[in-house]
């Protein structure tokens, strides 16, 4: 049987590229943030981290998922940018 991928809250912090503060700065660009499971952003949060692909943001869902963090991935639709992006309130 194979053995599940052991994630630790220190491997994340090689996995994202950019990593902001979500602050109301934000808020004036909403329109270019649409969330993964639809519905609406989630201002509540205060860290952004931005991820490469969706590999990457399966690897955060799974290691936020798993010690009960709450988080929201959204897709970036700006150019020149990393197209996930993890909301959190975690600092990694």
């Amino acid at each position: 049987m194979p053995t599940p991928l052991e994630i630790t809250i220190e491997d994340l912090s090689f996995l994202y590229t950019v990593s902001m503060k979500w602050d109301a700065e934000f808020a004036t660009q909403i329109d270019r943030f649409e969330t993964v499971k639809g519905g609406e952003v989630n201002h509540n949060f205060v860290n952004a981290y931005w991820l490469p692909d969706w590999i990457t943001a399966m690897v955060f869902r799974t290691y936020l998922t798993s010690v009960d963090a709450p988080f929201q991935i959204l897709i970036d639709n700006a150019d020149a940018m990393d197209p996930y992006v993890v909301l959190c309130n975690w600092e990694f």
